[in-house]
């Protein structure tokens, strides 16, 4: 019975001695006097498990395993709501980048690569600033378009786009820097 193993996988967390590194055993997370030693008990309080990929959620992640602060949640979710998984707040809905990623519709790695290139989350959801396309004296060209014109390198031109450079300056400050080498010798 799924019930049973996870009822002794939540007491184990908290209690084994091969545990006693753990996060649970760190931070003094428990299970409530009703449940710890009465298996009947937590499943009269929990019900049946849903479904085979279900488990276990605490509500507050601080707080112990008791009635009033688990629930039964599918395990894809609650990978999502684990503390080493970064949360950005929006219009005032908060989660994850693969749960961003999947209302807005963007690629979950090309919204991390912005972040990690100094992005903040506003800016790194706003395809917008993204647009490839750029319109240089009057001729819009993509911006590889644009750098293979004047052989430059991509990834500098976006990385400088990524830090906030308006894609007119990435591509012509490079252009500026050719032409003022080719003038100097």
């Amino acid at each position: 019975m799924k019930e049973y193993r996870i009822w002794l996988a939540m007491k184990a967390r908290c209690y084994a001695p091969s545990n006693k590194d753990s996060y649970y055993q760190k931070e003094g997370i428990e299970v409530c006097d009703r449940w710890v030693h009465d298996f009947d008990a937590f499943l009269a309080d929990m019900g049946p498990i849903p479904g085979e990929d279900y488990s276990i959620e605490r509500i507050d992640y601080r707080g112990d395993y008791c009635p009033e602060n688990c629930i039964w949640i599918p395990f894809k979710q609650q990978m999502k709501n684990r503390r080493n998984v970064p949360v950005y707040t929006h219009n005032g809905e908060t989660h994850c980048l693969a749960e961003w990623s999947r209302i807005l519709g963007l690629n979950v790695d090309r919204i991390r690569g912005r972040i990690r290139n100094g992005a903040s989350f506003e800016e790194a959801i706003n395809d917008g600033l993204y647009d490839r396309r750029v319109e240089i004296n009057g001729r819009l060209q993509l911006v590889s378009e644009w750098c293979d014109e004047y052989g430059l390198n991509k990834g500098d031109v976006y990385s400088r786009i990524n830090r906030g450079w308006s894609k007119e300056d990435a591509i012509l400050k490079n252009q500026q820097d050719i032409v003022l080498h080719h003038v100097k010798t």
